[in-house]
């Protein structure tokens, strides 16, 4: 009988992977003041996926693409990118997904929010937190409705992620979209220094189609 060879399996290498995914998710779900199995849930997965996973210590315990890829959406931050927010100087992120959850949105806001997505798949809400777009008129806790499927041109106001490599860090940003840039247009903070779309340090997530305002 002959001998089977077996592929060798890199296990110390298994261990790092599975150690940087599970940093990375709890890095998201404190950036998003979030437990994890609140992330799970508002990512659209039963809440023991992301538990079961980052409470298992002998790497026994996997997690699919699939689940890796809601919480990118669900959270703007692509797989190892580490929020912005905790970076030194940064007091708050650019915006923050829409949490249903959250009470101290008032219930007609929720429905609101609701009734703007009408459903669509692919269109999720997200809060202005800065004022990098006060000149246009986005004005910080305008809620703006993001589709990921849509292509951007010039003069869209879209969500963006602009990735520091030397820091280790990823920042989900609202800006103006005047190809191939990314510009402010802020009355509060004056000019900024244009990001070139790259899609590799700088890259596009989606594209507001629509806004909601509390008051201001």
């Amino acid at each position: 009988m002959t001998a089977l060879a077996l592929p060798h399996i890199n296990y110390s290498r298994m261990a790092l992977d599975q150690r940087e995914t599970k940093e990375w998710l709890r890095a998201i779900a404190r950036h998003l003041n979030l437990s994890p199995s609140q992330l799970a849930l508002n990512s659209g997965m039963a809440a023991s996926t992301l538990t079961r996973y980052l409470n298992d210590n002998s790497n026994s315990v996997g997690i699919t693409q699939s689940s890796l890829e809601k919480v990118a959406r669900y959270s703007g931050f692509r797989p190892n990118q580490l929020p912005g927010g905790s970076r030194p100087g940064v007091a708050e992120p650019d915006a923050i997904p829409f949490r249903h959850d959250n009470r101290e949105w008032p219930e007609w806001v929720r429905t609101a929010v609701e009734a703007a997505r009408g459903g669509r798949n692919g269109v999720e809400a997200w809060v202005m937190k800065g004022a990098a777009l006060d000149g246009l008129g986005v004005m910080p806790d305008d809620i703006l409705l993001i589709d990921q499927n849509a292509r951007p041109k010039s003069g869209d106001v879209v969500l963006a992620q602009i990735v520091d490599y030397s820091a280790g860090t990823a920042e989900t940003v609202m800006r103006l979209y005047q190809a191939p840039f990314l510009i402010t247009h802020s009355m509060r903070l004056g000019p900024g220094r244009p990001e070139h779309v790259d899609e590799d340090r700088v890259s596009i997530a989606g594209v507001s189609v629509g806004s909601i305002r509390i008051q201001h």
